[in-house]
């Protein structure tokens, strides 16, 4: 729970962190009773690069929701296309780093203009995270039926943290700890009003306007109001759609799946033999000429049938 917390933001980070792999134990957190007290031990932890609090910080009907969620998905999934997808997502990774010198010399990227230094700067990172998250355990369907959140939070979830943190601060301007770990240590949490179960906070960042925040207690953890209002329905909701799927359709969805990762891979293949930007510029507009070309026309016939509607509805 950071200082702007919103509905699915936990889920959202715990499912994104649940793919890598595990290695050691979580350390356990002592959340404290209150709404506020429970911000700031968040706060606190996530600071000290504890990610596995934010699970921690779930209540326990929660984390046995997503638990279950994720255990079903991975039932339902197709094992060849999770393979394939990982792979590709490993060659992605090696491509990036084998050719990040090309790429950031191609066209595209001189585009980007002043961006381009930034884009430079995370570049390791960003490859050195697409590793780890491609290479982790969870890249078998087998892993990730039997996901232990907390653990995989605490284990490479805090990893990536250090690695951005250690690259932000070799970078000189260390982003990272001002605008993250200090913030977050700096944010100042108040209690607005307290009225049982239902709670509002006004929260305080270094620079920045006050911002209220309105909390529910829940099985003894405070969330997020909007993420407590929310919560059964989403949950219900995607237990139904997961329910709802056939084997037609999960075979039709593979099918689908197998050949766009072909296709990709196949784009792939062919940037990996560039040696030079202007071949790299050269392949890639011989990948995407047809396809954006393609997006034109259907651009154009768009406009032209809301110039038609246009004028008949003026008539």
């Amino acid at each position: 729970m950071t200082r702007t917390p919103r509905s699915k933001h936990l889920l959202i980070f715990a499912v994104a962190a649940s793919l890598i792999a595990v290695t050691l134990p979580a350390a356990a957190a002592d959340i404290p009773s209150s709404p506020d007290g429970t911000v700031n031990a968040v706060a606190e932890a996530l600071a000290d690069r504890h990610p596995e609090v934010l699970w921690q910080a779930l209540p326990p009907n929660y984390q046995k929701d997503i638990t279950e969620l994720t255990h079903t998905f991975a039932e339902k999934m197709d094992p060849a296309v999770w393979d394939a997808a990982f792979a590709l997502g490993r060659k992605t990774a090696k491509l990036l780093r084998d050719k990040k010198d090309i790429i950031l010399e191609s066209s595209m990227l001189q585009a980007a203009g002043e961006e381009r230094g930034k884009i430079e700067g995370g570049w390791d990172e960003m490859v050195s995270s697409l590793d780890a998250f491609f290479a982790s355990g969870v890249s078998s369907l087998e892993t990730l039926k039997t996901i232990d959140w907390e653990n995989y939070l605490a284990t490479t979830g805090r990893d990536l943290m250090n690695l951005a943190a250690e690259r932000s601060k070799a970078d000189g301007d260390d982003t990272f700890d001002r605008e993250f770990t200090q913030k977050l240590r700096q944010t100042k949490v108040e209690v607005v009003s307290n009225d049982g179960d239902h709670a509002t906070l006004r929260m305080t960042a270094p620079d920045e306007e006050p911002e209220e925040e309105q909390f529910t207690r829940v099985e003894g953890r405070w969330v997020p109001s909007e993420m407590a209002d929310d919560w059964d329905k989403d949950v219900a909701n995607a237990r139904q759609e997961l329910a709802a799927i056939t084997d037609e359709q999960i075979q039709q969805g593979s099918m689908q799946a197998m050949m766009m990762i072909g296709m990709v891979d196949g784009v792939l293949t062919q940037l990996e033999s560039v040696t030079t930007a202007e071949e790299f510029d050269e392949a890639i507009g011989a990948i995407l000429g047809p396809f954006l070309g393609a997006m034109s026309g259907a651009d154009e016939e768009i406009v032209e049938e809301t110039e038609v509607v246009e004028d008949t509805e003026s008539e």
